[in-house]
């Protein structure tokens, strides 16, 4: 292959691969959870749902803010590959068994019925065993491979899938769903810890523990961190809060609308994946070619997010009737208001990489603490009274806070603003940029 594509198919496979399993592996998802959700109903589907997000809550522990710059370690010290991820696994493993072991805490000082305790129990089994399959992920994309671990995901998420469709097919109970999605990120580490070794990854018994090197990514991760848990706080704390604040129903009720807004969410995740190396590459050698490229980056995603926009405007309402039945009819109007938030969600994940290679960890940290903080405060005002819907409102504005008009504030974000401004303003640009890209051959 030559020009562009040629120059190119790299990423571009790359990105293929993660967007063909993020398409396959939701659409799979998408169905088994419509009838999962139609044969729970919305309280014990809400429960579920409310459980698996507390999961997501303590797993931030085992965050520490490291995937982006574990993948920037390995594209700029391909030698010492073997140091990085064995102090990245230490790290990363034991903040996910202190962030199960918190959970499990939590389970047995809530007061709560035995069912929903044991659901909880669950949720903390599922977190370091997630962890083991996002360790090698972080290899596989630094390396530009992601489609091995997008097959481990797709034959766990088919397998478990189908398990599902049998434990509503036996009339089985909520607690054998939480089980299922244990048993679906276990499938996933063990096929990812088998195409890891068919791909020569360094041997686990050459991978090290570097406290130096520990020392040294702490120190500059602690604030994406910090950050990590507000990012947590301002896209999942509504389920948290829905479910004390209006009861498991309506967890329920706005699970569904969530899972189908956040349904198109892998596409710019795969995208800015995918891209994230040659960026990094770029920033080093060429600042006014990383400016273009990040550019291009931000126009294609809020397309993409407007995209979104009219596709649930128009098939929203129908696709919630079909599938998931009159007891959801509810989760419409919920979808209509949440679905608005993806173009800035979408942009937010260019910035957050723009944060880890130009060292505006502070900025990254800043912005979200502001966005947890208007959702926080929108969602004690806004659920008592309008419950789904006014958690669904917080979770827009708190978006559209934290990814854009906060980065109007800082000087250093500001360029990254007026990028931005540019998308939301001329939307037409993606398409006539990326067609010129294509016919002249740029970025070479």
């Amino acid at each position: 292959m030559t020009g562009f594509v040629g120059r190119y198919w790299k990423y571009i496979s790359n990105s293929l691969w993660l967007i063909a399993e993020k398409l396959s592996t939701s659409l799979m998802t998408l169905f088994v959870a419509a009838a999962v959700a139609r044969y729970l109903g919305p309280s014990d589907f809400g429960l579920l749902s409310y459980a698996f997000s507390l999961a997501l809550l303590f797993a931030v522990a085992g965050q520490l803010g490291l995937d982006g710059l574990v993948i920037r370690e390995i594209v700029n010290r391909p030698d010492d590959v073997p140091r990085v991820l064995g102090t990245v696994f230490v790290l990363k493993f034991a903040g996910h068994l202190l962030g199960a072991a918190g959970l499990v805490v939590y389970a047995l000082s809530v007061s709560v019925d035995s069912t929903e305790r044991i659901l909880l129990f669950w949720a903390a089994a599922f977190i370091p065993l997630a962890a083991l399959s996002a360790f090698l992920g972080l290899w596989f994309h630094a390396r530009v491979q992601a489609r091995y671990n997008a097959v481990a995901s797709s034959i766990s998420t088919l397998l478990v899938g189908v398990g599902k469709l049998g434990l509503v097919w036996t009339g089985a109970g909520v607690v054998a769903f939480a089980a299922a999605n244990v048993a679906q990120v276990l499938i996933a580490a063990t096929l990812s810890f088998r195409f890891y070794r068919r791909q020569k990854g360094p041997p686990l018994s050459e991978l090290r523990f570097s406290p130096a090197l520990a020392k040294t990514l702490l120190s500059e991760s602690w604030l994406l961190f910090l950050g990590s848990i507000f990012a947590f706080i301002y896209l999942k704390i509504d389920v948290i809060m829905l479910r004390w604040l209006a009861g498991p129903s309506e967890v329920g009720t706005y699970a569904v609308a969530a899972a189908l807004s956040e349904a198109a969410y892998f596409v710019p995740a795969a995208l800015v994946a995918s891209v994230f190396p040659k960026l990094i590459e770029s920033a080093k050698s060429d600042q006014e070619l990383f400016e273009r490229r990040l550019q291009t980056v931000f126009d294609i995603l809020w397309l993409a997010g407007l995209g979104l926009i009219a596709t649930m405007l128009l098939l929203g309402g129908p696709i919630i009737r079909l599938f998931f039945g009159a007891q959801y009819e509810a989760s419409i109007p919920v979808l209509l208001v949440h679905v608005l938030s993806a173009p800035f969600y979408f942009m937010r994940i260019a910035f957050t990489r723009w944060t880890i290679i130009k060292s505006g960890a502070t900025f990254f940290l800043v912005t979200e603490g502001l966005g947890a903080l208007t959702n926080v405060a929108l969602n004690f005002l806004l659920i008592p009274h309008y419950g789904s819907i006014g958690a669904a409102l917080a979770t827009f504005l708190s978006y559209a806070t934290a990814s854009y008009l906060t980065l109007a504030i800082p000087r250093r974000t500001r360029p990254v603003f007026l990028m931005m401004s540019r998308s939301v303003l001329m939307p037409w640009r993606a398409p006539k940029e990326f067609w010129n890209l294509v016919r002249r051959g740029a970025y070479a």
